[in-house]
């Protein structure tokens, strides 16, 4: 078991402080490390010893967690003033939420035990294996720019894993780590270069004095999107592509998908897994005098939402469209380009960012989410 425990190269004595040189790459391993810690349990604080969350709905949920909280400036380095400038960061952690949903399915966990040959197996390792890394190349290119801005572009080219002394080892041990040479060792590209470029511009007209935040977004509605798109690039195609999508099991299951729509793959703006919880009902209670219609009755929100949903512009949920495969990269782009959209005009409503705000402040508390999909000694790479 000890292929998933690490240990943290901080300093380890009390109320002591060490003073490091801090060259670019252990600039860079500094932030890697940060994100491995977030995936992680504290076995042994007296060592700084480490263990990997092996459950991968726990995971997923904690990898929400932290793009949560960075989009709310409440992770490491964050300021408030900044809040909403990481944008992808907000939708990121609704699309965490739904795989950790997907993991949590009923037929996921049935078709993971019971059906032969990895036909469901190997799909569910292989979403488990594109959401950790996904998160591991972009959480530490956050939490650099939070740092400083500075050092980021300073250091920018010369993030690249193979090269770390400090923690190679530690990230060697990490499920699927044999993936970095196919995702060139989570080194810069220029969707990076791009997404991160649209920063300073954002955040000048965030430090607006006395502007409201509605102002400040609506002036910066142009480039946070284009932010948003440019990471969502990087995500897709050099990353989640590369190490998902291409597997023909994983091409497989996701046309099976298309057409049972089990487990749902809907993209919902909230904390919630089903679709269910953010779409309205009919109300049977409230029809036209006229002869009995159910297109008649009117439709109403109920539970949490009751109330606040129906103030919203429009829908807080994006299926794939028709037409969409999603297996295929510019099919899949197209899909995430009209859910973005709708994330955008939301975040643009008072009343619409307001709600989505909120929902990630829940999704921010799962950080110390344990295992709940249960996988077998096969999991994780064989590295349990």
């Amino acid at each position: 078991m000890s292929n998933l425990d690490w240990t943290g190269i901080t300093n380890r004595t009390d109320n002591s402080c060490k003073t490091v040189q801090c060259d670019c790459l252990t600039y860079w391993e500094i932030h890697q490390q940060e994100a491995m810690k977030r995936v992680s349990n504290l076995e042994d604080p007296r060592k700084n010893h480490y263990k990997l969350e092996p459950g991968y709905e726990a995971r997923a949920r904690r990898i929400a967690s932290v793009y949560a909280k960075i989009y709310l400036e409440r992770e490491i380095y964050g300021n408030k003033q900044f809040i909403g400038r990481y944008y992808w960061m907000g939708l990121g952690a609704f699309a965490s939420k739904t795989v950790a949903a997907i993991f949590k399915h009923g037929l996921t966990a049935w078709g993971y035990k019971w059906i032969p040959l990895g036909i469901v197996r190997d799909p569910v390792h292989s979403f488990a294996k594109g959401n950790l890394w996904l998160f591991m190349d972009i959480a530490p290119w956050h939490y650099a720019w939070s740092m400083s801005a500075k050092s980021f572009a300073d250091c920018r080219e010369l993030r690249h894993v193979s090269k770390f002394t400090h923690i190679k080892e530690e990230v060697r041990n990490l499920p699927w780590s044999k993936c970095l040479p196919i995702i060139k060792h989570l080194q810069s590209t220029s969707e990076i270069e791009e997404a991160f470029g649209y920063l300073p511009t954002i955040e000048s007209v965030f430090k607006r004095k006395g502007k409201p935040r509605g102002d400040n977004f609506l002036k910066a509605k142009n480039d946070l999107f284009k932010h948003l798109m440019a990471i969502a690039v990087q995500e897709q195609r050099n990353i989640l592509q590369e190490l998902v999508w291409i597997e023909w099991k994983v091409q497989a299951q996701a046309t099976l998908q298309s057409y049972t729509k089990l487990p749902d793959s809907t993209l919902v703006l909230s904390s919630d897994y089903s679709v269910d919880a953010v779409k309205p009902v009919r109300d049977s209670t409230r029809t036209l005098p006229s002869a009995y219609n159910p297109q008649d009755q009117r439709q109403v929100y109920v539970g949490r939402h009751k109330g606040i949903l129906d103030k919203l512009p429009e829908s807080v949920y994006s299926t794939p469209m028709a037409h969409t495969q999603v297996h295929d990269y510019d099919s899949r782009m197209e899909w995430i380009a009209e859910a973005a959209k709708k994330y955008h005009r939301l975040m643009l409503s008072e009343t619409g960012r307001e709600f989505l705000e909120k929902e990630l402040g829940i999704i921010a508390g799962w950080g110390n989410s344990k295992a709940e999909f249960k996988v077998g000694r096969d999991s994780n790479d064989g590295k349990i």
